[in-house]
C-alpha cells in the first residue's frame, strides 16, 4: 500500500494489499482524508483490503478485469477504468491510466497529478516493461525494479529457485537493467526529486547496491521498497 498526499493533506491510496487492521494502523485510524484507492491488478498482495475500503466508504478505481477477478463488478463505490482514461477530481488529484504487462487480467499503471502544485507521479509495478514514453516532467517516480537477471540465473543454476518461478519473473516483472534503461531513455527527470524502486526482491537483487547505482546514475534521491514475496 502506498499513500499519496496532496499539498492540502488530501490523500489517495495506491494498492491496498495489506490486512485491514494494518492498513488502519498505518493511516493512524483516520480515513477522513482518503479520496479513493487505485488498484493496479487483482493479485492479493495489491488488493487484499479492497472490500473493507468499499464498506468504509472509500471509492475503488480498477480495471474491469481486476474488479471481475475480485467479484466486485457493479459493486457500490467501484469505478471501472481502462487504458488511456483520464480520471479527474479524485480529491485533489487527476489520474491518467495506462496498460502494464503482468500475468493478471488487465493490469494498470498510473500517472497521478496533484492539482494544487501541478506535480506528477509515475507509478508502475508488477510489469515486465512499460511500452509508453510520457512527455511529462515527473516530480516523483515509483517504479518496479524487481530482480537482477544475473542473480536470478545463478540461483537457477544452483537450484536455489525453481525454473518455473524464474521464468515467471522474466515475463511478468521489471528486470534491473530494463528498469534503469526505461528511466534513462523514456522519462523526463529534469524535475524529479525522488525515485522509489518498489517491489524489490531481496532474494534476486542486491538492493542496496542497486539503490546506490541508480542514485549515482541520475543524481536523484533513491529509495527502495523490499518485497520478500517476489521469489
Amino acid at each position: 500500500m502506498y499513500v499519496v498526499t496532496s499539498n492540502s493533506g488530501n490523500r489517495i491510496l495506491i494498492e491496498c494489499g495489506v490486512p485491514w487492521r494494518k492498513l488502519l494502523k498505518v493511516l493512524d485510524y483516520d480515513l477522513t482524508s482518503i479520496a479513493g484507492c487505485l488498484i493496479s491488478h487483482s493479485h492479493k498482495d495489491h488488493c487484499k483490503s479492497a472490500l473493507e475500503l468499499i464498506n468504509a466508504g472509500i471509492p475503488i478505481y480498477a480495471s474491469k478485469g481486476t474488479l471481475d477477478a475480485l467479484g466486485l463488478i457493479g459493486a457500490r463505490r467501484t469505478c471501472t477504468i481502462s487504458n488511456k482514461d483520464l480520471v479527474k477530481n479524485i480529491g485533489d488529484f487527476d489520474v491518467f491510466v495506462f496498460d502494464t504487462e503482468h500475468d493478471a487480467p488487465e493490469p494498470l499503471g498510473f500517472i497521478v497529478r496533484e492539482n494544487l502544485l501541478g506535480e506528477y507521479l509515475l507509478f508502475a509495478t508488477d510489469t515486465s516493461h512499460i511500452r509508453y514514453r510520457f512527455n511529462i516532467p515527473f516530480s516523483l517516480i515509483a517504479i518496479e525494479l524487481s530482480y537482477d537477471r544475473d542473480i536470478l540465473y545463478d540461483r537457477v543454476e544452483s537450484k536455489d529457485i525453481h525454473e518455473s518461478v524464474a521464468k515467471r519473473l522474466l515475463v511478468s516483472h521489471f528486470e534491473k537493467r530494463n528498469a534503469i534503461r526505461y528511466l534513462m531513455d523514456f522519462c523526463d527527470l529534469s524535475r524529479c526529486r525522488e525515485i522509489h524502486l518498489i517491489h524489490c526482491s531481496s532474494d534476486n537483487l542486491d538492493i542496496e547496491q542497486t539503490r546506490i547505482e541508480v542514485e549515482k546514475q541520475f543524481y536523484i534521491k533513491t529509495i527502495t521498497v523490499t518485497d520478500r514475496r517476489v521469489r
